[in-house]
């Protein structure tokens, strides 16, 4: 007598799991792309980041001027608009915008910025800065609506355009 054939079967024999390694070449060139994509966006983010360092470090420095209470209000003008003409030859280096007339300069500040700044300055702006008459009461008004509309130029200028120098004569 013959053995029952169905008890010589052996299960079925799965073959091994497919493994994720090693990846296929879609993988490899997919993984290439998006590294080569971060690589570029993190020099972009350092780049822009390094380029905008003179406007965080003008920022500082006039907010260190608006602190400081033992300085007059003549003092401040004068420390604020020389911390302007440096912040404006760090975003302008090959123009000499920092050597302008007080006006003239005033008017290249509010050419390179989109928001309207530096309006209803009073008209004897150059002996306040630069003249011994001493401002009255209303000089911290106009120290705070300077120090505001500089900080708005420093923030909101724009470093693409070319500027035109026009003198009033």
């Amino acid at each position: 007598m013959q053995a029952d054939p169905l008890a010589q079967l052996r299960d079925i024999q799965l073959p091994e799991a497919i493994s994720w390694w090693p990846l296929a070449p879609g993988w490899w060139i997919l993984i290439m792309f998006a590294a080569s994509f971060l690589g570029w966006a993190v020099f972009r983010l350092l780049k822009h980041h390094r380029s905008n360092l003179y406007r965080r470090q003008a920022i500082k420095k006039i907010s260190r001027i608006n602190a400081q209470q033992d300085l007059t209000v003549n003092q401040k003008l004068v420390l604020l608009f020389e911390t302007l003409k440096q912040t404006i030859k760090s975003a302008y280096p090959d123009q000499n915008f920092s050597s302008l007339d007080l006006n003239a300069f005033v008017n290249i500040l509010q050419q390179s910025c989109s928001v309207t700044i530096f309006k209803d300055l009073p008209a004897d702006l150059n002996v306040i800065l630069y003249g011994k008459a001493t401002v009255a009461e209303t000089g911290n008004e106009l120290v705070e609506k300077l120090m505001f509309s500089a900080k708005i130029w420093i923030e909101k200028h724009h470093t693409q355009t070319k500027l035109e120098v026009t003198t009033l004569c």
